[in-house]
């Protein structure tokens, strides 16, 4: 995650301590409109610039925080409970409220902010285990089947494969470098003069 991300985790309960500073949030308010929060202090505030290093500032002004104490984290959210975890709890401690923040929970990481920036396309498997990628439900059998492919198939693919690059490199394109390897495929290669011959079939 980038330094000034939105990470639950990150913020105090109480003032004091390291505290990073991170970018705006936002949150949805009693008129269902988005509204930006900042996370630092603005600019015309005492402690302009500083982090609000705790997180009952940040859910008081989301309208979130409860009357009741409320603790930084649960023996669930900690991971020191094994037994009777409630998958559903939604306010059981600060940290847990403020990681189901819509703003907290659609932050990227640093690799798909990257690459999102440099406008490509980001696709993430699911988390975790390696072997949950689709691949892996296929990739056993894939011996099994090479053993089972002659050689000569592999060479006459080869063959083919040489054929479409040379009907690429000269100049043809789709069907017609199709139909030249397919017209050619006793050959090694395409005639020099392929673009030539493909133009006189085209005026006949």
């Amino acid at each position: 995650m980038a330094a000034d991300a939105l990470i639950a985790t990150r913020i105090n309960l109480n003032p004091g301590g390291a505290q990073p500073k991170m970018r705006d949030g936002w949150y949805i308010n009693k008129n269902g409109e988005k509204q930006t929060q900042l996370i630092v202090f603005p600019g015309n505030h005492k402690l302009k610039g500083k982090p609000k290093d705790i997180i009952k500032q940040v859910l008081t002004e989301r309208n979130l925080w409860s009357e009741k104490s409320i603790r930084l984290m649960c023996k669930q959210c900690s991971g020191k409970q094994d037994d009777n975890i409630d998958l559903e709890r939604l306010d059981c401690c600060a940290r847990r409220i403020m990681s189901l923040q819509p703003d907290f929970c659609e932050q990227w990481s640093i690799l798909e902010e990257a690459l999102i920036k440099a406008g490509h396309i980001f696709e993430r498997y699911p988390k975790f285990y390696c072997e949950c990628n689709f691949i892996e439900r296929y990739w056993h059998g894939v011996p099994e089947v090479l053993i089972s492919v002659l050689v000569t198939t592999i060479c006459k693919f080869a063959c083919k494969l040489w054929r479409y690059m040379d009907a690429y490199n000269k100049g043809l394109e789709g069907r017609t470098a199709e139909w030249a390897v397919n017209k050619y495929k006793s050959h090694r290669r395409l005639p020099e003069n392929i673009e030539r011959i493909m133009d006189q079939l085209d005026n006949t």
